[in-house]
């Protein structure tokens, strides 16, 4: 079991949800004036860091602003995956918490990284905060063992974030030093010889408590339901810290990981065209050569300083600096099986890439007073650098191999043949205003200003010459607007509604010289949230309309002899709605459930395409259940039992007969869970995964690559030591 979860307040404010439990049991709404009042003389007041005992699902957010906030108070759809949800499933990736989250669709790259995607569309990153350009989908990730909890706000997120895809943004909160001294240690040991352990440490380092230490540290070493694949993973994590001053506090923390595996799997080939027909062969096939590896390495670096006025208001700077390493060496189908010789062509490979990421945000944020009522204000500045750079060579493919048998492809060892790199830089100021007009109505409005600049060059190995910067687009000055209005129907339910957007620059060319207009995703959502059983259950609903406008469409009266120009009139809409349940209605009953449904479609793009699904891959709908029960006294004291499912409609790679072919219908999956409290430190847990050994494709892609089967069903069994 984990340290004792504590508020993401600084000890000196009383957490709000103290306050409010304290206004609640008078029957005071928290939306009131003496709220209000409670609010700015605790202030002053410093308090020990709260102990949560209530709901374990439930947390204030930051990711829809710079401030913690009840998800009540974001006019847009928030989940949380907090802390207690990752060690109840046992969950050790990113990718494995992101498959639980409402409205989310995960869709495997390969053995190390996936895409992520919401309502249609790709999400964006931040670390604390701090946002990343391009750093999800498709890169690696820390592993959870280093982080408190992941927020996940679905739609467009372009205030805080600058340029991206409007699918949402995911935030990353890592743990930080501890005002109590505790330790926890877990170790897992699961299905396919698949290993864990995990250690975290961490307290006071003098005597005032004014510098606070922690240490995390997680070991991997497994295998997997498809053969020859192997994985072995490291991760540490240091933070520290410390208030310079009762006003003045610096963070620091480091975090290093490596992942080395073997046998690198990217999935399954189909029966070549015009068959198209899934293969038909056991879930533990791979067929990609042992022969074949592939490593991660990832070294962050991140650091902070708050000084809080006296007057509420706080500055805050924060500096992050990722740099990951890829290399792989590998061979993968590179054909469909041709059904009469039972052959296939494999594509063989090997690259050397280097990702580094520089990101600063400096912020201020706090009340002011307007027409006799408190408001609040964040202004501020963010700015971001992403350098990459690959070799690559292509080795000539390996053909005519027969199904089955990987060991036949040769390995090879050949010089690089290219060197490719870009150069993508953003920078932004924005502000948000909460505006508290009346005792139920909240008005929340925002802006930001961009820039934007990237560029990219290839250069021919070993001698060059070296290429010349081609842009990789440009913008200056874009409006990224925002509003929100929020009404408190009474002191459980509000009614919400919202406009957001966020750009994407683009690089084709129009005719007469230029490029066009960037990308805009503009969404519009409704919906109401509501906090029921004193605080302790959370539940919303959205109805969201998301338009991806100016799209580059080919201009067919000017393109031609090899020269393309295109104009910005494509436009592609997502619609649907979501609704999300979180918390704890009754003692020792924890629940979180989510059912999504989506449909993008394209409104303007061709005569061929218009009226179609955008992305089939990412299911019409998702539903996604866990909840636990504690047992508290009798004979069962200790005890706690769970259940979950996650249901999926159908998929199939895009609109095309042949990929139809090869659709996965709809499929629904169980889990288990059942955990004891030894004593007061230890805990033992199992998880059952697929429960019921459902056999289905988690992913289907073409007829060379990106076929993979779900997990058969599996077991984890874990000991957790907390002191």
């Amino acid at each position: 079991m984990a340290t004792k979860k504590q508020s993401k307040f600084t000890p000196h404010r009383v957490d709000r949800r103290v306050i409010c439990a304290l206004f609640a049991s008078l029957g005071v709404a928290a939306s009131s004036p003496a709220w209000a009042q409670a609010e700015e003389e605790a202030e002053a007041v410093t308090l020990e860091p709260v102990t949560v005992t209530g709901a374990r699902y439930i947390r204030d957010v930051s990711v829809g602003g710079k401030e913690p906030v009840k998800p009540r108070e974001i006019p847009q759809s928030v989940s949380v995956i907090t802390r207690e949800r990752i060690e109840d499933q046992g969950l050790v990736t990113v990718d494995e918490a992101l498959r639980q989250v409402t409205g989310v669709s995960v869709l495997a790259n390969d053995t190390q990284a996936s895409q992520y995607s919401s309502r249609g569309w790709g999400m964006n990153v931040t670390f604390d905060g701090v946002p990343a350009y391009s750093a999800l989908s498709g890169v690696q990730q820390l592993d959870l063992a280093l982080y408190e909890q992941i927020e996940v706000l679905r739609g467009s997120a372009g205030l805080f974030q600058g340029s991206g895809n409007p699918g949402g943004v995911v935030n990353l909160v890592r743990k930080r030093g501890q005002k109590e001294r505790a330790f926890s240690a877990s170790v897992s040991a699961g299905s396919w010889n698949n290993y864990n352990l995990q250690a975290d440490v961490g307290g006071p380092l003098n005597a005032s408590g004014s510098v606070r230490g922690r240490v995390v540290a997680s070991i991997t070493d497994r295998e997997y339901f498809y053969d020859t694949t192997d994985t072995r993973k490291r991760l540490g994590y240091a933070a520290l810290d410390w208030d310079i001053t009762p006003a003045t506090t610096l963070s620091v923390a480091f975090a290093s990981q490596s992942d080395k595996t073997r046998a690198l799997f990217t999935g399954l080939p189909s029966y070549a065209n015009p068959d198209n027909r899934h293969l038909g062969v056991s879930r533990s096939t791979n067929l990609n050569p042992d022969w074949g590896t592939a490593r991660w390495d990832i070294q962050d670096t991140l650091a902070e300083l708050t000084h809080r006025f006296d007057n509420g208001w706080r500055v805050t700077a924060k500096l992050s600096q990722r740099e990951q390493g890829w290399d792989a060496h590998y061979a993968n189908p590179g054909s469909g099986v041709n059904p009469a010789a039972n052959t296939l062509n494999y594509t063989r490979a090997a690259y050397d890439a280097t990702y580094r990421r520089d990101g600063f945000d400096l912020y201020a944020s706090g009340p002011f007073h307007l027409f006799g009522r408190e408001h609040r204000a964040t202004v501020g500045y963010n700015r971001e650098r992403l350098r990459y750079a690959n070799k690559r060579v292509v080795a000539p493919s390996a053909t005519g191999i027969p199904l089955g048998h990987p060991d036949l492809v040769p390995d090879f060892d050949l010089p690089y043949s290219l060197k490719m790199e870009e150069d993508y830089r953003q920078s932004g100021y924005y502000g948000q205003l909460r505006l508290r007009l009346a005792d139920p109505l909240t008005v929340i409005a925002g802006a930001r200003v961009s820039d934007y600049d990237g560029r990219y060059r290839d250069t021919p190995l070993p001698a060059g010459p070296t290429g010349d910067w081609e842009s990789g687009g440009e913008e200056h000055g874009e409006v990224t607007p925002y509003a929100g209005v929020i009404f408190d129907v009474n002191r459980q339910v509000s009614l919400y509604t919202s406009y957001s957007d966020i750009f994407a620059p683009q690089t084709a060319q129009k005719y007469g010289g230029g490029t066009v207009q960037p990308r805009v995703g503009k969404q519009y959502e409704i919906g109401g949230k509501g906090e029921f059983f004193d605080g302790n259950l959370i539940a919303s609903i959205a109805f969201f309309k998301l338009r991806d406008k100016n799209r580059a469409i080919l201009d067919n009266d000017h393109s031609g002899g090899g020269v393309y120009y295109y104009y910005d009139a494509g436009e592609v809409e997502s619609k649907g709605w979501e609704i999300e349940v979180s918390g704890s209605p009754a003692p020792g009953w924890n629940i979180q459930t989510g059912w999504s449904r989506q449909q993008t479609t394209y409104l303007k793009n061709s005569a061929t395409t218009d009226g179609t699904l955008l992305n089939p891959i990412n299911p019409e709908h998702l539903f996604k259940l866990w909840s636990t029960y504690r047992f508290s006294g009798g004979s069962l004291d200790g005890l706690t039992i769970g259940l979950g499912a996650n249901h999926s409609s159908r998929i199939q790679q895009n609109n095309t007969p042949a990929a139809a072919t090869r659709a996965q219908k709809a499929y629904t999956i169980a889990h288990a869970f059942l955990s004891y409290r030894i004593d007061k430190n230890l805990t033992l847990s199992l998880n059952v995964n697929n429960l019921f050994d459902k056999t289905y494709y988690a992913r289907v892609g073409s007829v060379s690559n990106f076929n993979l089967y779900g997990e058969p069903r599996n077991f984890l069994l874990t000991l957790r030591a907390a002191y």
